[in-house]
C-alpha cells in the first residue's frame, strides 16, 4: 500500500470518527406528570382514605419529545430502518438555529403512614419511598443536524456552525424518608441518592469548514465532557452518592372550591467517585489532499464507526465530580366552576438548556365522587403542543387507579413530536 493510499485510509478513519462524535448525540437520548399528588385525593368528596392506616402506591412514567424531531424519526433512529430524504429535508426546513429533544423515564413505590403521629401533632405522618430515574436532554444546532443527515456538500467554501451543543444524561436511584400532612398530603422528603451514570457535554464552539473544491476540511471545537466511572454499570453500582430534597405543598382555596399546588423535585446533587473523568476539547484539526465532500452523509441504515482518539484532540483527567440532579418545579391552580367540574392550569420548569417551560390548561369532571376524567392541552417542555387525557378511579375509597398521557397523538401519529404515558396504582389498608 503506497503512502497516498495510507493517508486516504487514515483520513477516512478520522472522518468516520468525527461523524461518530456528531451522530451519537442524536441516538443516545434515553416532567414528571405524576410529580404532584393526584387531584382525586385533594378534591373528591370522599375522604375515607384519610381514616386508613396507610397508603401504599407505585407509579411509572415514560416520555420522549422534541420540538423538531418527529416520532417516525425517533422510532427509526432507535429501532432501525430507512430515513427518507424527503422526511429529513422536511424536518430540516422546520428547524430553528437551536433545537431540543429529551427523554424521561421513572418508576417508584411510596408509603404513607396515616396512623402514627410525629412531634405530638396528629395531622403529621411519616412517608418513605424508593424510585429509579433516567433523564436525558440535548440542545443542538440546525447546521449540526444538516451535516450529519444531509452531508457537508451544502457547505462548500462555507462554515457549518455545529455548536453550541449541550447534552446531558443521568441515571439515579433515590431512597427517601420524610413527613406529610394527612389533611392535604403536603410533604417534605429527604433522600439518599445513588448515582448510576452521568454524562454531560457542553460544546461552546464547533465550526466545520469545507473547501470549495472539497479537498480540505477544518474542524475547530471547544468544550468539556464529564462522565462518571465507565467501569461500573447497573443499578446502585457505587459510581456516586448524593442527597436530594422533594417538597410538595397543597393549599386549599379559602372557599374550599379548589387547590393550589407547588412542588419541587430532585433538588440535590451527586458526588461521583474519583474514577470519573473530565475531558477538555479545545483544538483545530484539518485534513487536506482527500475527497471530503459528503464525508458525513449517512448513506446506509447501519454504520460501524471506530473510536474517537484518532481524530479529536483532547486532554483528560480522572477526578471526583459533583453534578446537580435535573431538578424540576411545578405549579398548578384548580378551581370548581360548578358542583362536579373544575378547570386546571399549571406550569412546569426544568432548569436546563434543552427544555422550555411547559404550560398547560384543562377541564376535569367528577363522573362520581370516585371517578374523575380530564382533558388537557399543553405546550413546551421538550416538545410542542400536546393534547392529552387522564383517568382517575378510586373505587370504595380503598384503591386508586390513575393513567394518562399528554400526547394522545403520539401513539398513532408518526408526525407527532412526542409521546408519553404515566400511571399510579395505590391501595389503602
Amino acid at each position: 500500500m503506497n503512502r497516498a493510499t495510507k493517508n486516504n485510509y487514515a483520513a477516512n478513519g478520522r472522518m468516520e470518527s468525527i461523524r461518530f462524535l456528531l451522530w451519537i448525540f442524536f441516538l443516545v437520548q434515553g416532567h414528571h406528570a405524576f410529580a404532584q399528588v393526584p387531584l382525586i385525593y385533594l378534591l373528591s368528596s370522599d375522604s375515607s382514605y384519610k381514616r386508613s392506616n396507610g397508603i401504599f402506591q407505585c407509579y411509572g412514567e415514560g416520555l420522549i419529545g422534541s420540538n423538531v424531531l418527529d416520532n417516525s424519526f425517533m422510532k427509526t433512529s432507535f429501532l432501525g430502518g430507512h430515513l427518507e430524504n424527503s422526511h429529513l429535508d422536511k424536518m430540516q426546513g422546520e428547524m430553528k438555529d437551536q433545537n431540543r429533544a429529551g427523554f424521561v423515564a421513572a418508576a417508584g413505590i411510596e408509603f404513607y403512614n396515616m396512623r402514627d403521629t410525629i412531634f405530638n401533632r396528629p395531622q403529621w405522618g411519616i412517608r418513605a419511598g424508593f424510585n429509579t430515574n433516567y433523564h436525558s436532554a440535548v440542545s443542538f444546532s440546525k447546521d449540526l443536524y444538516s451535516v450529519i443527515y444531509r452531508g457537508n456538500t451544502a457547505f462548500l467554501n462555507d462554515t457549518a456552525m455545529l455548536g453550541p451543543l449541550n447534552f446531558q444524561y443521568q441515571a439515579w436511584q433515590k431512597m427517601g424518608f420524610g413527613i406529610f400532612n394527612k389533611h392535604n398530603l403536603s410533604s417534605l422528603t429527604l433522600s439518599l441518592v445513588e448515582g448510576q451514570k452521568m454524562q454531560s457535554m457542553i460544546v461552546s464552539e464547533a465550526e466545520l469548514y469545507t473547501s470549495l473544491s472539497g479537498d480540505s476540511l477544518a474542524l475547530s471545537y471547544r468544550g468539556d465532557y464529564l462522565r462518571s466511572d465507565q467501569s461500573r454499570s447497573g443499578l446502585a453500582n457505587g459510581s456516586g452518592l448524593g442527597v436530594a430534597v422533594d417538597l410538595e405543598y397543597n393549599l386549599p382555596l379559602t372557599d374550599h372550591n379548589g387547590v393550589i399546588s407547588i412542588s419541587l423535585h430532585d433538588f440535590g446533587f451527586v458526588a461521583w467517585n474519583r474514577m470519573s473523568e473530565k475531558i477538555n476539547y479545545d483544538s483545530l484539526t484539518s485534513w487536506t489532499g482527500v475527497n471530503v465532500q459528503d464525508v458525513f452523509q449517512l448513506s446506509t441504515d447501519s454504520v460501524n464507526l471506530p473510536g474517537l482518539k484518532d481524530s479529536v484532540h483532547y486532554s483528560s483527567e480522572r477526578k471526583r465530580l459533583v453534578a446537580p440532579l435535573p431538578a424540576s418545579v411545578h405549579l398548578r391552580y384548580c378551581r370548581f366552576f360548578n358542583e362536579k367540574n373544575f378547570y386546571e392550569a399549571g406550569i412546569s420548569m426544568w432548569p436546563n438548556k434543552a427544555a422550555v417551560p411547559l404550560v398547560y390548561a384543562g377541564l376535569s369532571h367528577f363522573i362520581s365522587e370516585h371517578f374523575l376524567i380530564n382533558e388537557k392541552v399543553s405546550f413546551g417542555g421538550y416538545g410542542r403542543f400536546g393534547v392529552g387525557a387522564e383517568l382517575q378511579w378510586m373505587p370504595r375509597g380503598s384503591w386508586l387507579f390513575r393513567v394518562g398521557t399528554r400526547h394522545l397523538g403520539g401513539f398513532t401519529m408518526g408526525s407527532a413530536r412526542g409521546a408519553d404515558a404515566y400511571f399510579t396504582l395505590a391501595k389503602t389498608f
